[in-house]
């Protein structure tokens, strides 16, 4: 009989990997924020201008609010 040739090689030297995405350190969550209409357009236009995202630009002013306290 022909003798089956084995992978010798342990899986085990690959690290096992989840499903998904992987696990992040400091991980988000999502908020709803409420206000005027002016206001959002106007926040929107300024975050257009800096080249960011309307959330990092409400996150940037909330860290520099909450640094003056």
């Amino acid at each position: 009989m022909a003798e089956k040739k084995v992978n010798t090689k342990a899986k085990a030297e690959e690290p096992k990997r989840g499903r998904g995405r992987p696990r992040v350190a400091n991980k988000k969550k999502q908020y709803t924020l409420t206000m005027r209409p002016d206001m959002y357009f106007e926040a929107q236009q300024e975050a257009e201008r800096r080249g960011i995202s309307f959330s990092a630009l409400i996150a940037n002013a909330l860290v520099e609010y909450l640094d003056r306290q």
